[in-house]
């Protein structure tokens, strides 16, 4: 949704001032665009009622997540390379670096939907390309 004309033109475009972003870029955004993505965070802890320290840790990791996924490095003790379909630093690099209107690689962890709407074809055809290259 972001990534549509008025919404990343008025918004969304901040995020991506960065077209090589590091771990610092990540909660880099518009005020509103905390709101937009804050709500399901929320949402979800007034729906199914937690813990409150079950809800922080949520958030926490969620942070940590976000920081690394923008940090251009994988690094190879993390466990989110055990998560299914999982893009990491590398796969939302991509989004980051072809431009700031990138109509690709939207998904930092279950790619999965990338993959079925065609929205991640750049980054495969560059992953293979550099993989010959190799």
């Amino acid at each position: 949704m972001l990534h549509c004309k008025w919404a990343y033109d008025n918004i969304h475009r901040i995020h991506h001032e960065y077209t090589a972003p590091f771990g610092f870029t990540a909660p880099h955004a518009h005020w509103a665009e905390y709101f937009i993505l804050g709500f399901g965070s929320f949402l979800g802890p007034a729906i199914v009622p937690c813990h409150m320290t079950t809800y922080w840790l949520w958030f926490i990791l969620r942070q940590m997540e976000a920081v690394e996924v923008h940090s251009g490095y994988e690094f190879p003790w993390n466990p989110t390379k055990y998560i299914p379909f999982y893009g990491g630093a590398k796969f939302h690099d991509y989004h980051h670096y072809v431009g700031g209107k990138s109509q690709s690689n939207f998904a930092s962890v279950f790619t999965y939907c990338d993959y079925i709407y065609g929205t991640d074809k750049g980054y495969r055809y560059q992953k293979q390309t550099l993989k010959k290259a190799a």
